[in-house]
């Protein structure tokens, strides 16, 4: 049994029926690669139940206090069922590239069965008629709530499923899984209260160092801090808008070779503010045809993992964040390349300075009864499109830590990953950045009634890139 982190509680107490927050992502697979070039759902189960035990989060669902006392507790589910996790649909027709991002949109909108482990597993055949993709191929969409798995524990829950060679050998726990018994009420409450005496110990010994990491992080750029209070806040567009359950997504390619030509004759860049570029010049495009682009910079957060050698590697959010304007309101793109690396420089340096662990510290200091009901009215206010809220950022966007092999699910090569990511009351836009050896993807993330033209906006990311592309040659012209 596991209590949950004030930091996974945020997100139990975020969620809003217009807002799941689930995060994962969708993988492309030839089945040719397996043993017997096919690869059947029940080889699928088999393979999956082999390799559970290297993520314990996925056999575990959550618990609640009966009087909502303490966070919950994450325990062994004694009826543990694979087959309601690992589920297989057929894309509807006309099977193509159109319906599989619909039927993406549709699985993601869907909230989880909190009652149950908090993952869920489609297989989804009938590819044949996407362009590109060979016969016979399918997908699996892998799906997690992020109060048991933030970026790095989801990425490394999805690379758990993934083997360097098709040979699909499996991975022999090192003892027999027994499930935990749900725990004794009157326990529970003797527990919590002396787990709440020492966490709140532990937090009043930490406050001084507290203290001086939020002054540290307000030095660290004082003499370019706004004086005006509303000088910080993200610019009003139609991504701080009311979402609903209509969720839409969609992504685009990008070769490697391409990416890493283009960092070349940029000076190598790093990978994330080259591609906060793209983003940001998308954003600009797509504001720009709308008629709705704002003088200011929209703001981004961009989610920074803590995750230390002493922390769980299985789960929980260990996770701190930054946020960098994205340049839009700079035409140039080498311009606002350069305004985004000094950006994120800056705030990965003020994030430094608060330390990993601040913003979990800080929010383990309100009782967990208060804080939870300080969150979701913080979070239904936002849902009801409440104009006097500030507006923090515009959007997300996270980069997905890159696989360190493992290209093959049960002996199916993958062929393409991306992900996607949750929508926040008051964000209704989420990037997702994935990349394996030979492809780097962006992903968006957003509702209908927010972004009704996703592919117009795909198209703004492609042609972001381009106009860097142009930008690196002509550069090079002039030397």
């Amino acid at each position: 049994m596991r209590r949950i982190s004030a930091s996974d509680a945020v997100f139990l107490d975020m969620e809003t029926p217009n807002a799941p927050l689930v995060i994962g992502g969708v993988f492309l697979l030839d089945p040719t690669t397996a043993p017997g070039n096919f690869v059947r759902h029940r080889d699928i189960l088999d393979y999956v139940d082999s390799r559970l035990h290297l993520m314990g989060n996925l056999r575990r669902k959550l618990v609640h206090h009966p009087l909502g006392l303490d966070e919950p507790r994450l325990i062994d589910d004694p009826d543990f069922d694979l087959e309601f996790h690992v589920r297989h649909i057929a894309l509807p027709k006309p099977h193509d590239w159109r319906q599989l991002k619909i039927l993406t949109a549709r699985l993601i909108s869907r909230p989880m069965d909190m009652h149950r482990p908090l993952w869920e597993m489609y297989i989804i055949e009938g590819l044949d008629e996407l362009e590109g993709v060979p016969k016979g191929a399918f997908a699996m969409l892998f799906k997690m709530h992020h109060a048991t798995f933030d970026g790095k524990a989801a990425g490394a829950a999805l690379w758990a499923f993934m083997q360097d060679t098709p040979d699909c050998e499996p991975v022999p726990p090192q003892k027999r899984w027994v499930p935990e018994r749900n725990p004794n009420a009157l326990g529970w409450t003797v527990n919590s209260v002396q787990e709440g005496a020492r966490q709140w110990l532990a937090n009043l010994r930490a406050m001084p160092s507290l203290g001086k990491g939020m002054v540290a992080s307000i030095k660290s750029d004082a003499s370019k801090r706004p004086t005006d209070w509303r000088e910080m806040l993200a610019p009003k567009t139609r991504f701080q808008n009311k979402i609903t359950t209509h969720r839409v997504w969609d992504f685009v390619r990008f070769e490697m070779a391409d990416v890493q030509e283009l960092r070349a004759a940029l000076g190598k860049p790093k990978m994330n503010d080259l591609l906060l570029t793209v983003v940001g010049g998308a954003l600009r495009k797509y504001l720009a045809k709308h008629g709705e682009l704002p003088e200011k910079s929209l703001l981004t957060i961009c989610p920074i993992n803590v995750r230390g050698s002493g922390d769980p590697a299985e789960g929980g959010n260990f996770v701190s964040g930054m946020r960098v304007p994205l340049g839009t309101d700079i035409a140039e793109p080498l311009a606002r390349l350069d305004a985004i690396a000094e950006s994120a420089k800056k705030g990965k340096a003020q994030s430094e300075a608060l330390g990993g662990h601040f913003l979990g510290d800080m929010l383990a200091l309100t009782p967990y009864p208060v804080r939870t009901r300080i969150m979701r009215g913080i979070s239904g206010m936002a849902g009801r499109g409440n104009a006097s809220l500030p507006g923090f950022a515009n959007t997300t966007v996270t980069n997905a830590p890159n696989p360190p092999g493992g290209h093959y699910f049960a002996g199916a090569k993958v062929l393409c990953y991306a992900g996607f990511g949750p929508l926040f009351e008051g964000t209704g836009l989420f990037h997702t950045i994935t990349g394996m050896d030979f492809e780097i993807t962006i992903s968006a993330t957003s509702c209908r009634e927010v972004l009704p033209d996703i592919a117009f906006y795909i198209e703004c990311l492609r042609a972001s890139f381009a106009d860097l592309q142009i930008a690196a040659r002509e550069k090079a012209a002039t030397k």
